[in-house]
């Protein structure tokens, strides 16, 4: 008697656990902005499955404080108020600094190489004719969420995926003035060169570019209509 193969595959994550992600991760990289209204049913017929897992999906959301849900199957993405921004802003700085501190002294030269990747993406973002801002963005928001993975922190990694659901890079440029993109692609070079020689140098580079980061959301259009409405 042959004995039944134990090589069976479990999808271990229900199905609203999966819009869920999907969802997340649709936020993250902005394929979803925040204000955007996110029609349940035409969402269920895209991802080719029933109302019942996309309304548990966008329920928890809902419960998160990320979208509001609407009469008519229908669902706002909420838009970050000042005080979330400033919040998110920050504790994005406390996570990256804390990162890059846990690893620059012992990291091994060949887990760097996610970032090096990275910044050959960026690189070819912005050699485009004009540069493809769209396309750097996605680049910059992987190398920050690598960055933070390398630290080995499984908190770390969760919060910072949580965290960019609540203000993503799209976002924050969009939010802000035009950045120096020349600089900040800059800025990622250097982080990784400091990173490699195990240089100290790395915590002050990350913290000027976080901080002119900080600078450029600040001054931009977002913050100058609440002063003035303040």
């Amino acid at each position: 008697m042959e004995e039944e193969s134990d090589n069976i595959i479990i999808e271990k994550r229900s199905l609203a656990e999966q819009v869920y992600i999907y969802l997340c991760n649709s936020i993250s990289n902005g394929k979803l902005k925040y204000g955007d209204t996110i029609n349940t049913k035409r969402l269920a017929e895209e991802l080719q499955i029933s109302m019942m897992p996309v309304r548990e999906a966008l329920k928890r959301l809902e419960m998160e404080g990320v979208v509001e849900i609407k009469p008519r199957s229908m669902c706002l993405l909420r838009t970050p108020t000042r005080e979330e921004i400033l919040d998110a802003i920050a504790a994005r700085e406390m996570f990256e600094i804390y990162s890059v501190k846990s690893i620059y002294a012992s990291i091994e030269n060949e887990r760097l190489d996610i970032l090096r990747e990275i910044i050959g993406k960026m690189k070819a973002a912005i050699t485009e004719e004009p540069v493809n801002l769209k396309k750097y963005i996605k680049y910059d928001w992987q190398f920050h969420k690598d960055l933070c993975g390398l630290a080995g922190n499984q908190f770390v990694s969760k919060f910072y995926k949580e965290l960019n659901i609540r203000l993503n890079m799209d976002y924050m440029y969009d939010i802000g003035i035009k950045p120096n993109v020349s600089q900040t692609f800059k800025d990622h070079i250097d982080l990784v060169e400091a990173l490699a020689a195990h240089s100290a140098e790395a915590i002050e580079i990350i913290e000027r570019h976080l901080r002119i980061s900080r600078q450029n959301v600040m001054s931009g259009r977002f913050f100058a209509v609440q002063e003035s409405v303040g």
